[in-house]
């Protein structure tokens, strides 16, 4: 099968972006890149059935590709009125869109916004030094995670984020400390059971020494502590982390923290709900995201995740808005065929009762559906 491949600009913010989509057919996949004079700044995929005809895997992947491209010039597009709405959960939402592409500088700057709305927001200073990072400004990005800690002090992934932000900064007291704090929040916090291994693998390779530190045998005897408890997580059963800790047994510390490492770079989140975010904005400031059809998507989504990850609460509390979603459009046809009946036959009493009913009743349910989604 020849490999499909689409290319087109965009045009943002007078800088020229770039996306190609192709197939990778050894791996069954649809891979949208976004690059930037020619600097690759984030990719998307999808998984194609490989029955399909070389005809439709066209027309999928053209879909795909022109999907990613309305996506990211509608992020664009409101940007200016998500600023002027004043209201910092779209703004988190409109500055993830960009992160996920790493649009940094269009990032940093909904989630400033987002923070200077709302200064107790704190998922924002989550993201916003996750950009900081990102783009290489570590000591920002350390700020805006201590300033999050500060105003979140139980939100265990801020501190899991600014000991991350330390110990690339080789800052191994703080960071410990961080995922220490992590840990006393959240026992069963993996990836911050992974951390402290990594960093104190890394203590051990610099041969680090300090009042906050613990010494050599205690380095390793926590780090192993902790690569076992890490071990049982599901996310973490791949060949570098097994092979990762049987270096680290044999006392093969380089070779383990160049896995572990590597490990790290390509862990992927738990649940990946970008296209929740994107269905939000969409649906709050665009057309498309009102109409049936990405509705419906956006349902089927949900629901299969779910079957995927049957105890994790988030998707059920989105389902349940996404189906109120469904019930607004359902409702609007029910007042419809109110109004109908009651053109037929003005003299009809019961359906111009339904059609009162239904229409103060709407007024609520309106309302309801907006306090959900603020």
């Amino acid at each position: 099968m020849t490999r499909i491949n689409f290319s087109d600009n965009i045009h943002a913010r007078g800088r020229e972006l770039h996306l190609q989509t192709n197939t990778l057919d050894e791996e069954g996949k649809i891979v949208s890149t976004l690059f930037d004079g020619g600097r690759v700044l984030g990719k998307e995929e999808t998984l194609y059935d490989s029955g399909l005809s070389d005809e439709a895997l066209r027309k999928q992947v053209e879909q795909f590709h022109s999907k990613r491209i309305e996506a990211i010039e509608f992020f664009y597009a409101i940007s200016a009125r998500v600023k002027t709405v004043r209201h910092p959960q779209s703004l988190n939402k409109l500055g993830l869109q960009f992160l996920r592409w790493n649009l940094l500088d269009e990032a940093i700057s909904e989630f400033e916004l987002a923070i200077q709305y709302d200064s107790h927001y704190a998922e924002v200073y989550l993201h916003l030094g996750e950009a900081y990072l990102r783009r290489g400004g570590l000591r920002e990005g350390v700020t805006v995670l201590e300033k999050g800690v500060a105003v979140a002090p139980s939100y265990a992934d801020l501190w899991q984020k600014l000991g991350t932000a330390c110990l690339r900064a080789r800052r191994y007291e703080k960071a410990l400390e961080a995922f220490r704090r992590a840990l006393k929040i959240n026992p069963s916090y993996d990836e911050a059971h992974f951390s402290m291994a990594l960093c104190l693998i890394d203590v051990l390779k610099q041969g680090v020494e300090g009042s906050g530190l613990p010494d050599a045998a205690g380095c390793r005897k926590q780090a192993q502590e902790h690569l076992n408890r890490t071990a049982v997580s599901t996310r973490f059963q791949t060949p570098d982390f097994e092979e990762a800790m049987r270096r680290f047994r044999k006392g093969e510390i380089d070779r383990a923290l160049t896995l572990l490492r590597k490990v790290d770079q390509e862990l992927s989140p738990l649940v990946d709900l970008g296209f929740h975010d994107a269905f939000y904005l969409q649906f709050m400031y665009g057309e498309k995201g009102r109409n049936g059809e990405a509705v419906q998507e956006y349902v089927d989504r949900l629901e299969s995740l779910i079957k995927e990850y049957p105890d994790f609460p988030d998707l059920y509390n989105k389902l349940g808005i996404g189906y109120l979603i469904q019930c607004r459009k359902l409702f609007n046809r029910a007042l419809h065929q109110f109004r109908h009946a009651c053109s037929l036959n003005p003299s009809y009493e019961r359906a111009k009762r339904n059609l009162k009913l239904a229409e103060n009743d709407g007024k609520g349910f309106l309302i309801l559906l907006r306090a959900m989604l603020k």
